[in-house]
């Protein structure tokens, strides 16, 4: 992987379209589909670090979700252009815990947080991250760390908590 392909400030950029099968009965983009948005952002940061779908059939190496948190800020609407935002917080050996954010031009739609864990597709355990992929969650932390860290990361569900000034 060369090192122009990985993104200065750590944050992986992609984009998605709000298609008709994404509204719902409220005229507006359902949850589920926020969660199909976040994945287009997964599935880019995945191919950066080495995770392609080419690597994940021959090395039967991927990763999964252990746990995720997704806030919904403003609606989506048919014909929209989202910005899928993604950058990696922290990792370890075997976790990621990936930050996403969903924009409609300048307006923050909805943000998912999400530890996820390497996963060996054969064996259906975890497994250690190799070494290369490894290396190249690092970079995407180091990169980040400039970056601020916005104020609801970690928080828990919870009626009485007030939601955060950004």
């Amino acid at each position: 992987m060369h090192a122009a392909s990985f993104p200065a400030n750590g944050l992986v950029i992609d984009h998605a379209t709000v298609i008709p099968e994404w509204i719902d009965y409220n005229g507006h983009m359902n949850v589920a589909y926020y969660i199909k948005a976040f994945e287009i952002g997964i599935d880019a940061y995945k191919a950066l670090v080495g995770m392609t779908l080419d690597y994940i059939e021959s090395a039967g190496r991927s990763t999964v979700a252990l746990e995720s948190h997704v806030t919904y800020q403003q609606e989506a609407h048919l014909g929209e252009a989202l910005r899928i935002e993604t950058r990696i917080l922290a990792c370890d050996g075997k976790r990621a815990h990936v930050y996403q954010e969903i924009y409609r031009d300048a307006t923050l739609l909805a943000t998912q947080e999400t530890l996820a864990i390497s996963f060996d597709t054969n064996a259906r355990r975890t497994s250690p991250f190799e070494p290369a992929i490894a290396a190249n969650y690092q970079r995407l932390v180091e990169a980040a760390a400039g970056l601020s860290r916005p104020p609801w990361v970690g928080r828990a569900i919870s009626i009485t908590a007030r939601k955060p000034q950004r």
